[in-house]
């Protein structure tokens, strides 16, 4: 291979990897809600509860849940989140979408919301 080949393919590597580390540092761990005066959690409404996402737990609305199993597909990350309730343990499918310091949020396959992260 010529020392032109080889200096192209080096570049290509080089910004596929860079454009790979961009898209890994969009992380979904952490709080995010509509607007930062729902970041607190302190309100008597649900539907203005903060999202709090961990490696381990995501808690949104009422609900607690362990991570079962998480794995991503491009930018999306999948959640499998077993859940507690009154009724016992239940799975809940979780998809988010983070871009440009949002999050689109899918729970249990509805559009739940454009978040943004808490501060």
């Amino acid at each position: 291979m010529s020392l032109t080949r080889v200096a192209a393919v080096a570049a290509v590597a080089l910004m596929t990897g860079q454009a790979i580390a961009a898209q890994s540092d969009e992380k979904v761990t952490g709080r995010w809600a509509v607007d930062q005066d729902a970041c607190s959690g302190f309100s008597f409404s649900v539907e203005r509860m903060p999202l709090v996402v961990t490696d381990y737990a995501v808690r949104w609305r009422g609900d607690s849940c362990r991570i079962a199993r998480m794995y991503k597909t491009g930018p999306d990350v999948h959640i499998q989140a077993l859940c507690w309730s009154a009724t016992g343990e239940h799975s809940v499918p979780v998809s988010l979408t983070p871009h440009a310091g949002r999050l689109q949020l899918r729970w249990d396959r509805i559009n739940s919301g454009d978040l943004k992260r808490c501060e």
